[in-house]
């Protein structure tokens, strides 16, 4: 039986890692410092979880859940100059259900400054998991069910000259002292779930079929605040870095007339590892939940996951590659 498999595909990020204004520069040296190595390649392996809960109101409480056959992965990060190249791939035998074959591809470009960094993204599931029984781990495999996302995350960062974002996230730069910031996010975006050939007979619910067979679309704006800490021990060569983010906003139906209705989301994060001049490694979890209020239903968006990374930095080479990098 052919395995689930996931590819993830980073290309042409044109600012990363350490990468950023180096000429206007005005960081406390006392709290934050750049290595010398700005070039980095890394090994990374985890897993991760995404779960889609339709919940109805009022007198409409029936749940419905589908789920991504998640599993762990592996891969490869490569950032030499202005281009940095990912790729991850699943590992066979630990998918959520090993017996079905279920796509999901998802690509993303980042740009990073001290102060902001934007992180367009697009992910798309090519089938999900139907849960047979409400807290059951049993599942049948939705293969017609299609689920598009796409948009941008903004981010901004303040006490950027004794906190840096960086350090704590990626590693890609020393907190020497222990300091924290406020993170101020936007996020638009545009989601669709395509049912290609609907039946009645999957799904009981009768307000869950009107929804999903529609083939519902909607484009949503949420903006949020939230604060991040870098805890540096022994001069930033260990650092802890917790994070919470809380936002809110509205979103739209494209495919009708209903009125703005509400977005509500909630994320945390925490990375902790060692960070040295040549070598690295860190571990991350995270966790994201996130309630969008359709007209007919609560869109109930879970994820969180957990990784490890170990990566290690390298100056350029003398000469150029292809007269560019």
């Amino acid at each position: 039986m052919a395995r689930f498999r996931l590819k993830i595909l980073l290309v042409c990020s044109l600012v990363t890692g350490v990468l950023g204004s180096r000429a206007q520069d005005t960081r406390d040296a006392a709290f934050v410092r750049r290595y010398e190595k700005g070039n980095v390649i890394e090994w990374n392996t985890g897993d991760y979880s995404s779960t889609f809960n339709f919940q109805g109101f009022a007198k409409h409480p029936s749940n419905f859940m589908l789920a991504a056959n998640s599993n762990w992965y592996t891969g490869f990060f490569l950032n030499y100059k202005w281009v940095a190249l990912q790729y991850n791939w699943g590992i066979p035998g630990t998918e959520l259900d090993n017996k079905v074959k279920l796509k999901h591809t998802s690509f993303a470009f980042t740009y990073r400054r001290p102060k902001i960094s934007i992180n367009p993204f697009y992910d798309f599931y090519n089938g999900l998991l139907l849960q047979k029984r409400r807290r059951s781990r049993n599942f049948d495999a939705f293969r017609d069910m299609r689920y598009y996302t796409t948009g941008a995350k903004l981010m901004y960062y303040t006490n950027t000259g004794k906190f840096s974002y960086q350090a704590g996230s990626t590693f890609g730069e020393q907190q020497v002292r222990s300091a924290g910031g406020i993170i101020v996010t936007a996020t638009p975006q545009w989601q669709r779930i395509n049912w290609v050939s609907p039946n009645r007979s999957l799904i009981k619910d009768s307000l869950t079929y009107t929804l999903l067979s529609s083939d519902p679309q909607w484009v949503s704006l949420i903006a949020g605040a939230g604060y991040n800490y870098n805890f540096s021990i022994d001069k930033g060569k260990w650092i802890v870095s917790p994070a919470a983010t809380i936002s809110a906003g509205g979103l739209k139906e494209v495919n009708n007339h209903n009125l703005i209705q509400a977005v509500f989301s909630l994320q945390g994060w925490i990375n902790a590892g060692y960070s040295g001049r040549n070598w690295y490694s860190y571990v991350n979890a995270h966790v994201q939940y996130q309630q969008t209020n359709l007209i007919i239903k609560k869109l109930n968006g879970y994820g969180d996951g957990v990784s490890v990374t170990a990566g290690y930095r390298f100056h350029s080479l003398p000469k150029k590659i292809l007269g560019i990098l």
